[in-house]
């Protein structure tokens, strides 16, 4: 995969900061209050002996996850993660947690985002050739 130039479409952007405030807030409302956090954890994963350390572990991978498909749609145009996007974020909003509504409308906002037809022409363009030229070995 290479890296695409060029401007993002409004809907590319659009998705872009809604994913990623999404993720942020996520990790800033987890670290803001560990505990209650860790106790969550717990909670959904009782065979797991859960401590801070391991609370903090766990957000810091939420929040790696939740940058890979906003990498792969942003920098690469790969067309699959809109997909991957959309699957999760339904997943996301079907465990709704009251307390984190605004995650939750900012995951509704990005879902849609990359389905839109803007973001549908950009993700079909032609990619441009290398300038250097294909890369020949002897």
């Amino acid at each position: 995969m290479k890296p695409i130039r060029g401007p993002r479409p409004l809907a590319i952007r659009v998705f872009a900061a809604a994913f990623l405030a999404a993720a942020l807030l996520r990790l800033v409302r987890g670290l803001a209050d560990l505990p209650l956090t860790e106790l969550v954890y717990a909670l959904h994963f009782p065979w797991f002996a859960w401590n801070r350390d391991w609370t903090i572990v766990a957000l810091s991978a939420e929040l790696t996850i939740a940058l890979i498909p906003l990498a792969w749609i942003y920098v690469f145009a790969a067309p699959f993660a809109r997909w991957l996007v959309l699957g999760f974020g339904a997943v996301r909003l079907a465990f709704l947690d009251p307390a984190a509504l605004t995650g939750a409308l900012l995951v509704a906002v990005a879902m849609p985002s990359p389905l839109t037809g803007q973001a549908a022409r950009w993700f079909a363009r032609t990619p441009e050739p290398d300038e250097d030229g294909p890369a020949i070995f002897e």
